[in-house]
């Protein structure tokens, strides 16, 4: 279901179907940017900066590709929305809108967006979420192989009494 925005005074449609698991960029920027803060404490402080620093363009990526289903420009849409370009000025006009609450940064604009990702099933349409659960399982399994094995020969063994 989608999220209803009032930018300029207009309606805007945010949903994450189809239309914006085909637009790349936004999936690559979103796995990117989950990859890159994932990991809790195995991840460098550097490696965590370098993917917070991507909020930016990737929160446009998928503010963009959440606009793509109403109002891309193909034959369901309504073409308000054509380029990236546009919805780079409707980000801005949503921010400064919105500057005095959580939405008015580019963080709280993916946050929303991510949000609506969930809603929507995006990370099930796009493999994401298996994607996901297979690295963490993996992650799991090397950290499972991990642990030093101690040594039991050299204890007594138990004895039922």
């Amino acid at each position: 279901m989608y999220k209803v925005l009032k930018i300029g005074g207009k309606d805007y449609k945010l949903e994450y179907g189809i239309e914006a698991s085909l637009f790349d960029d936004c999936v690559k920027s979103v796995m990117n940017m989950l990859v890159s803060t994932s990991g809790g404490t195995d991840r460098s402080l550097k490696e965590m900066v370098s993917g917070m620093s991507s909020i930016p363009n990737t929160a446009l990526n998928a503010f963009y590709a959440g606009l793509l289903q109403y109002h891309g420009n193909h034959s369901d849409g309504d073409g308000t929305v054509p380029d990236l370009d546009t919805a780079k000025k409707l980000a801005t006009q949503y921010m400064t809108e919105h500057k005095d609450d959580e939405q008015g940064n580019f963080y709280g604009l993916f946050a929303m967006c991510i949000e609506q990702m969930e809603e929507d099933g995006f990370f099930k349409l796009t493999g994401l979420e298996t994607f996901m659960d297979n690295m963490n399982a993996a992650m799991d399994s090397v950290k499972a192989k991990k642990a030093p094995k101690k040594p039991t020969d050299h204890l007594k063994k138990a004895t039922a009494k």
